[in-house]
């Protein structure tokens, strides 16, 4: 029988060694509304939802540019605008760059994903409850990864009228990878 102590120092080291190995990273994307644009999250379009992003970056989806972004930065390879060069067209569908972000950013070094976990807040939003466990299967495959490995929430930020004005979108995105496992 492992004695009291050494069974705690060694679960200890154990722990620290896998801290060592973890990366965490955060990232946002935010982008103000237009009317008469189309809004997509996670590869989901909200048809009934008359306002979209008003940028030039594929289709403005702040679910996979902040995805990418936090990939970046957890890979130290880049920003998002080493990934998603302003090309002028809102027709192309940012969620379907996510598989050739992970060959790029994330095999190559060996890191697995651990956990993506998003926080969607817009002050006036189409409903997105329902659509939530879509846009988890989107980024689960996106990312070619468990539908249990990534969460999907949304906020209206209802009460604080900092966000209840707020005119866009905004998508908070914390991923955790793994190296040497």
């Amino acid at each position: 029988m492992m004695d009291e102590q050494i069974k705690k120092e060694l679960i200890r080291e154990v722990a620290l060694t896998l801290a060592k190995k973890q990366r965490i990273s955060w990232a946002s994307d935010f982008h103000a509304f237009a009317d008469g644009r189309q809004l997509t999250l996670a590869g989901v379009t909200f048809e009934n939802f008359p306002k979209g992003p008003n940028t030039r970056r594929t289709d403005g989806d702040v679910v996979a540019h902040a995805i990418v972004m936090a990939l970046g930065a957890a890979t130290k390879t880049g920003d998002i605008d080493d990934w998603f060069p302003d090309v002028g067209e809102t027709g192309v569908k940012s969620i379907e760059y996510l598989p050739s972000m992970r060959k790029r950013l994330i095999e190559p070094k060996g890191l697995i994903i651990g956990q993506v976990d998003v926080t969607i807040i817009c002050g006036d939003q189409p409903r997105m409850k329902k659509k939530v466990p879509l846009m988890e299967q989107n980024i689960a495959e996106g990312l070619g990864i468990d539908v249990d490995q990534v969460h999907v929430k949304v906020s209206s930020m209802d009460g604080n009228d900092e966000f209840a004005r707020l005119e866009g979108i905004e998508a908070r995105v914390i991923i955790s990878l793994w190296e040497g496992l």
